[in-house]
Parts: C-alpha cells; sequence; structure tokens
C-alpha cells in the first residue's frame, strides 16, 4: 500500500512520527501552507499525486477501528458510489440560522431549547451588550449572517463530512470548489448547494457513510446509525475533534448536537 504524508509544519512531522510508530515509511509527501483548511490541502495534493484514488484524513482525527481503510475502499467500488466517509450529517446552517432568528426554518420546532449551546460548526454572532457596542453588532448581523445562509440548503441537507473518506482522485479534481479563502467557503465544499455531496448526487452518485462494521450506509440511513452526534457513537469509525465534543459532552450538548446533526430524528445518548 502506497502512504503519502500530508502536512505542513507541526502536523507533517506528527503525521510522519505517526507513520514511522506503524513501521510505515511515505512513498511521496506532499506539503501544503499551514494557512488554508483542510479542503484546501487536499485539492492540493490531488493536483500531484498520481494515485488513482485517495484517502484524506485531518489531522483531528483518531482511527478506531481495524481495517478501517478497507472498508472505506470496499465500499466506494461499489456500482454508482462516488464517496465513502466515515462520517456524514443532515445538518444544514441555513435552517439553523434562520431557527436562531425564531423564522421559519427545516428543522421546525426539532431544535428545541437551543441555548444550552451553539454547534461549534454553526455558531452565530451575538450582539455585545451595552450602548455604541450594540449599535455596531446591530450593524453588522446581516453582513455576518449572510455566510451562514448563501449556498446552503434547508434541512435536510445531507452531507459527507470531509475529517475522513475516499474518493477518485480525478472525480475529486472534476468538482467546482471555487476559492477557498473563508472557514463557510470550506463549510459551502463540504455542505453547500454546490459542495462535494451535492455535485455528485447531481451526476447520479451516491455519498455513504461506513461504520465500524463496514457496512455503507446511503444518507436516508444516516441517522438510524449511531455514528456521529448519534446515540453513543458506537459504530463510529474515524473520531475528530466534532465527534469528542459530543463523546465528552453532557446531555444537553448532546441533545443540541443531535437535533442540529438530526433535526426530528435525534437520537442523544
Amino acid at each position: 500500500m502506497n502512504v503519502v504524508g500530508l502536512g505542513g509544519g507541526h502536523g507533517l512531522s506528527r503525521a510522519l512520527a505517526a507513520l514511522r510508530l506503524l513501521g510505515e515509511e511515505p512513498t511521496a509527501v506532499v506539503t501544503v501552507a499551514d494557512d488554508g483548511f483542510d479542503v484546501t490541502a487536499y485539492l492540493a495534493a490531488a493536483r500531484v499525486l498520481p494515485h488513482e484514488r485517495l484517502c484524506f484524513v485531518n489531522s483531528y482525527s483518531t482511527i478506531l477501528a481495524p481495517r478501517w481503510l478497507a472498508m472505506l475502499a470496499a465500499a466506494l467500488d461499489a456500482p454508482g458510489i462516488g464517496v465513502a466517509a466515515a462520517t456524514g450529517s443532515w445538518a444544514s446552517h441555513r435552517s439553523f440560522t434562520l431557527s436562531t432568528l425564531g423564522l421559519p426554518n427545516g428543522y421546525g420546532i426539532a431544535m428545541g431549547d437551543r441555548s444550552a449551546i451553539e454547534p461549534p460548526s454553526a455558531s452565530s454572532r451575538r450582539p455585545v451588550s451595552g450602548g455604541a457596542a450594540h449599535l455596531r453588532s446591530l450593524a453588522r448581523a446581516p453582513r455576518d449572517l449572510a455566510p451562514q445562509m448563501i449556498g446552503f440548503p434547508g434541512f435536510p441537507a445531507p452531507h459527507v463530512r470531509t475529517n475522513a473518506f475516499v474518493i477518485d482522485r480525478l472525480r475529486l479534481l472534476s468538482l467546482r470548489s471555487g476559492p477557498l479563502l473563508t472557514k463557510f467557503a470550506a463549510y459551502r465544499f463540504e455542505a453547500g448547494s454546490r459542495g462535494l455531496t451535492a455535485q455528485l448526487r447531481r451526476c447520479g452518485l451516491a455519498a455513504v457513510v461506513v461504520g465500524r462494521d463496514g457496512v455503507a450506509l446511503g444518507c436516508g440511513e444516516w441517522p438510524d446509525a449511531d455514528i456521529f452526534w448519534q446515540g453513543t457513537q458506537r459504530d463510529l469509525l474515524v473520531a475528530d475533534n466534532q465527534t469528542r465534543i459530543y463523546q465528552e459532552g453532557g446531555p444537553a450538548t448532546r441533545d443540541a448536537l443531535a437535533r442540529y446533526a438530526w433535526g426530528p430524528r435525534a437520537r442523544p445518548g
């Protein structure tokens, strides 16, 4: 198996050290600047690597099961599959923002009392109390809220998460990403109306999530599995910082995150 180290600075050093602990030496090393987002690094690597198929795992990820890569690769081998990932979500930045404003949204009443926590991937800026600062925050509100709504579909918005996934290299490069200069531009590539999953689906290709048992699930089945922000996450194949927030959180945190990801089908553990 070809093993490729990807990253820059301390991230690259940690990746190389981890590979050597496993007895592996990378056959190629691609370095990218540390000033972008993970998707920026993925695309930069895909442009220079010669491999037919690529697996991307970000620096927050922790592998939880043996044969994890073989499971993802096997899922991608099935006819009509465009991407196989370790996690997926139905969350919608657009509907969450509308819910924050108290406006009609795709979640309906499923979000419940969301004052306990702001989901980390869709937090909105709150007004600063006190005089002129409060007025300035109100003036900024439309500008701050717009990136959280433009280019995102309403709930449910099925998309694979980009912390760990396998895809054919040429297929990834065929997708339109646009300039990835901001956090929300990267979010749009992951979960937007013209993002990775959405573009694949328009080409007639499915996005699947693979559990720890190796079973590949279509997007309609994701809420039924204990993988991402659901139940005890016992079927999670690759963890990351977001799954750890859920795992280590109390009941209110888990409830809010499960509702954000799955709406009325939330089953917080």
